[in-house]
């Protein structure tokens, strides 16, 4: 998914410039014609999703980072997997856990990393001669202390439905990030081909160390009685909240004369052999804690 994202990201100035010029010369001549769009394929890039997770209450060294590369902005092929590369992810202790390649194309699995709150990670990637690393720390999250299911503030619930709604009580001092995830039935709520596709993420600035109630991560989807919904809410760092907050930015843009401009969305991986190659996509370690509830 986050691929197609940063592809959308990545070419859309280009398809609007091209529209824009095309809409302008419609005007001038007052009649309708097909307009072909040609957009450039740009230099084929490494893609990494890596999030090493810590669930609450549940252990676990089963950690897994997806590499692809990037692929013409309209190509319906599935996203290639980059193969061959030498994964591994090492703490601030120095302890190292080589990741091997599955055969998922693009996909390295592990067994033997149970990720620690507190600890510091950095991945390192060998791919294609080229060397890739980011860094990142991973902080405690609050609890879900309640999941119940509610209509959406001052709507009306016979038309609108009800929403996976939450209570939890941020740690107080410290600047928290979080990032939210939604399953209805075991399905994810944000897929490639969903109409849902913002990345849900809040820092605490207007409610640090207070308790957030009725909070509706996915407000957007309304649940059904008897369906089986989970919310997982993830720490994360400062560094990751900014990168998804510029992807979505660029992702919702409407093309209004009010809308971000689109650029690329910088991630936090680095190329340490050819710095001016840089990767797209990010590496994070997050805590996760995990609410399951049915709707009445």
């Amino acid at each position: 998914m986050i691929n197609r994202l940063l592809q959308r990201a990545t070419y859309a100035h280009r398809v609007s410039l091209v529209v824009l010029m095309a809409g302008v010369q419609l005007l001038a001549t007052g009649c309708e014609r097909v307009v072909g769009i040609e957009v450039d394929t740009g230099p084929e890039r490494l893609v990494v999703e890596a999030r090493l997770e810590a669930v609450n209450g549940a252990p676990s060294g089963r950690q897994s980072i997806r590499l692809t590369t990037t692929a013409p902005y309209f190509s319906n092929a599935p996203t290639p997997g980059a193969r061959g590369a030498v994964v591994q992810v090492r703490d601030d202790l120095g302890r190292a856990v080589r990741f091997a390649e599955s055969s998922t194309s693009g996909t390295y699995v592990t067994d033997s990393l149970v990720a620690a709150v507190g600890r510091t990670y950095t991945l390192r990637i060998e791919w294609r001669g080229d060397v890739y690393e980011s860094t990142d720390r991973l902080d405690a999250v609050a609890n879900i202390d309640s999941l119940y299911f509610i209509a959406r503030p001052r709507r009306d619930a016979a038309k609108e439905g009800v929403r996976a709604t939450i209570d939890l009580r941020d740690p107080p001092v410290v600047a928290n990030y979080y990032l939210w995830d939604q399953f209805v039935d075991g399905v994810r709520q944000i897929a490639p081909d969903s109409l849902f596709r913002a990345r849900i993420v809040v820092n605490d600035e207007f409610f640090q160390g207070r308790r957030l109630r009725q909070f509706q991560p996915f407000d957007g989807v309304p649940v059904r009685s008897g369906q089986e919904v989970l919310i997982r809410q993830y720490s994360i760092s400062e560094t990751v909240w900014r990168y998804y907050d510029a992807l979505n930015q660029q992702t919702n843009g409407d093309g209004s004369p009010f809308s971000i401009p689109p650029s690329s969305v910088r991630g936090n991986v680095a190329n340490v052999t050819r710095p001016n190659v840089m990767a797209l996509g990010y590496f994070s370690a997050s805590a996760v804690a995990e609410r399951r509830a049915r709707v009445p």
